[in-house]
């Protein structure tokens, strides 16, 4: 995870975790606010606070567990009207110095084929230089939750039903190849 792909940086020595889990509050000041909110093309970031906890992980790698929670300004794709929407985030992240040595694929139950297990911690980012950006954590899990065709409460597109994308379109008045044969039966039917 590169540093400068995002638009806010706060770091931590990775090799200061080491015996014990370190709580960590972070609050980007305004001008952080203000360049995340551009990054991402939001209206505004009134407010962002993460509340981490690092801890061990393995011989030399940092855990991340905590919660985000940031007010965004964004507009509405069907109205175009501004709105404010809270955004509330669970983080649960792993984090390794990279290793050269690769990373040995494990058949679990020896049919040849890898089972991936879905309850297990996601595989460890990687740690750069000794230095883990939290910043960099915040703005990806930001971003990732946010929806990217943001709703205001309530809003509808006009004329019904999405799955009707030309509800007030009306049909051609051309009589149907078909209304012939069927006013032929009606004919014959009485």
């Amino acid at each position: 995870m590169a540093t400068r792909d995002f638009p806010y940086s706060y770091t931590v020595n990775a090799g200061k975790v080491v015996d014990k889990d370190q709580k960590v509050v972070i609050e980007p000041d305004a001008a952080g606010l203000k360049a995340i909110a551009k990054a991402y093309d939001l209206n505004g970031v009134r407010a962002l606070k993460a509340d981490l906890t690092l801890k061990p992980y393995r011989k030399a790698g940092l855990r991340v567990v905590g919660t985000i929670e940031a007010t965004v300004d964004q507009t509405c794709v069907v109205s175009l009207e501004p709105f404010e929407s809270l955004v509330t985030l669970d983080v649960d992240r792993t984090f390794e110095p990279y290793s050269s040595r690769p990373r040995k694929i494990r058949d679990l139950n020896d049919d040849g084929e890898i089972e991936i297990d879905l309850e297990t911690l996601d595989p460890p980012d990687v740690i750069e230089d000794g230095v883990l950006d939290l910043g960099a954590v915040i703005c990806e899990e930001l971003v990732l939750a946010l929806d990217p065709f943001p709703r205001k409460p309530g809003s509808e597109f006009a004329g019904g039903d999405v799955d009707d994308p030309e509800p007030d379109i009306e049909e051609d008045k051309k009589p149907s190849p078909f209304a012939a044969l069927k006013a032929l039966k009606e004919q014959r039917d009485n």
